[in-house]
């Protein structure tokens, strides 16, 4: 995507491999090409894994390098090809990821691709959950050379990768928590030293069952994401905590499969999102404007504008600089109109939202709702049921009109409408003069002849040119032209 989250490629798996999957999808080579992975079940022999008598369902761990320009293959790695399934640490139907086998639709999850990278060599650096390891991949054949792993450095004798430890998978626990790690490997001695460790700055720490990744940053500092605890945080080279934050706290369900950190600017197509409330629709109430745009980076403050009518006139009714994601302002009178203009940091308007209705809840309703909003229909009683009938009101309701007026769903920019503005008066007004004083002085039909004679050189002069007579790439209408007949062949 560019920096307006328009999708300017689309990379898909090439070959005999389906869809391609949310694992990895990594951009090497300068963007030229991209590291995909893909998981694809296949019919397999599992008897000796107590599956049977009958075929079987294994699933399969496929990356793929694929040229981001022409949609060709590079390079195809299959696990079942080189990793045979007694090397899992997962075994069938041991845990909800790992599958029964019994079908295509819950294959055995025996290997679980999670990361790939690739080296200046051209081999492949991937990490696997279910057989807790990471491979290194000849880019030539495959062969293997004995959770989110990737290259540092390497020379002939010595490698360094970083990864992440998650330490669990919820129901195996190896450490007693998950941590950053930049692990150096002695190809002589065939040993491996951790250089470094970074753990989650909690009194516990955190123990991440799933997900999760290491980002080395230029600075030397360490990006972690927390896996399914949705946390994220910084740190010195040296161990400690610089920035630690939270999307959402453990149990909401929400999980961040990784995190990354870099420096970007992007201006959304799309437009500020706004949310007006009054709970009385008075002046006894606030007027409470909850508004955000996904993916706009630069915005500083948010300037919002009411009006008694869809139509304005819109007063400027308040300031606030952007909070989060979402920011709340209020104002203590009643509008029932609003739109909310996003500024950056030097005053420039970036984008305006379309212009909303102030929400006021129903009597009927407003005993659940307080000065900032209203709550959530509350579930049911055992067994209550909604009255599910048509509203008794004359002619279904007021009318169709509800005061929208569509061609002001988005202000104008005044920018874009300056020619109507008091300072374009002037030039059209001596415009206006000096037509004037050449009528008077040429009077009718001696300016009617000038034209006429503009007008017949024009003619002349250059839509006589023909168009096959054309040079640097510029092309001139022909005036030698004659009527279609009927017989004429079109083509």
């Amino acid at each position: 995507m560019d920096n307006s989250y328009r999708v300017v490629r689309t990379v898909e798996a090439v070959g005999s491999a389906p869809t391609t999957d949310m694992h990895e999808f990594r951009l090497i080579n300068n963007g030229k090409s991209a590291l995909v992975t893909i998981y694809q079940a296949r019919p397999y022999d599992l008897s000796e894994y107590g599956i049977g008598p009958g075929l079987g369902w294994i699933q399969d761990s496929v990356f793929q390098e694929i040229d981001v320009e022409t949609g060709e293959l590079i390079f195809e790695w299959r696990a079942l090809d080189h990793i045979a399934p007694s090397f899992s640490y997962t075994c069938i139907d041991c845990t909800d990821t790992s599958g029964n086998g019994l079908s295509r639709d819950t294959p055995w999850d025996y290997f679980h691709i999670n990361s790939i990278d690739k080296n200046k060599e051209g081999d492949y650096l991937i990490s696997a959950r279910h057989v807790a390891a990471v491979y290194k991949i000849s880019g030539v054949d495959g062969q293997v050379f004995q959770h989110h792993a990737l290259w540092v450095q390497e020379n002939a004798t010595h490698t360094t990768i970083s990864l992440f430890d998650n330490a669990s998978n919820t129901f195996n626990i190896t450490n007693r928590e998950s941590r950053g790690m930049l692990i150096g490997i002695n190809h002589i001695d065939q040993t491996a030293t951790e250089l470094r460790e970074w753990l989650a700055p909690e009194e516990d720490g955190i123990l991440a069952g799933s997900q999760g990744n290491l980002q080395l940053l230029p600075d030397r500092n360490v990006f972690i994401g927390w896996g399914d605890h949705a946390f994220y945080s910084e740190h010195l080279d040296t161990g400690e905590t610089v920035m630690y934050g939270k999307v959402a706290f453990w149990g909401s369900d929400v999980m961040n499969y990784r995190c990354n950190k870099y420096p970007w600017v992007a201006n959304p197509l799309t437009a500020p999102s706004l949310w007006v409330y009054s709970r009385t629709g008075t002046n006894s109430s606030n007027l409470v404007f909850y508004v955000s745009w996904n993916g706009a980076t630069e915005v500083y403050t948010w300037k919002f504008y009411t009006a008694d009518s869809s139509s304005g006139p819109f007063a400027l009714s308040g300031t606030k600089t952007k909070f989060g994601f979402e920011t709340q302002h209020h104002v203590p009178f009643m509008k029932e109109w609003s739109f909310v203009e996003a500024m950056d940091a030097k005053g420039k308007t970036l984008r305006r939202s379309s212009v909303v209705r102030t929400f006021v809840p129903s009597e009927t309703i407003r005993s659940g709702c307080d000065r900032w909003g209203c709550d959530p229909v509350p579930p049911l009683e055992k067994g209550e049921e909604f009255d599910k009938t048509v509203p008794n009101t004359p002619n279904r309701g007021r009318n169709y009109t509800r005061g929208y007026d569509t061609a002001r769903y988005y202000p104008v920019n005044p920018s874009l409408s300056r020619l109507a503005m008091p300072e374009m008066a002037a030039p059209l007004r001596q415009f206006a003069f000096i037509l004037i004083c050449i009528l008077f002085f040429f009077g009718r039909r001696k300016m009617l002849r000038m034209v006429s004679a503009c007008h017949e050189l024009f003619t002349t002069k250059v839509l006589d040119w023909d168009s096959t007579e054309t040079s640097g790439g510029s092309f001139h209408l022909s005036s030698r032209y004659r009527k279609l007949e009927a017989d004429d062949a079109l083509s």
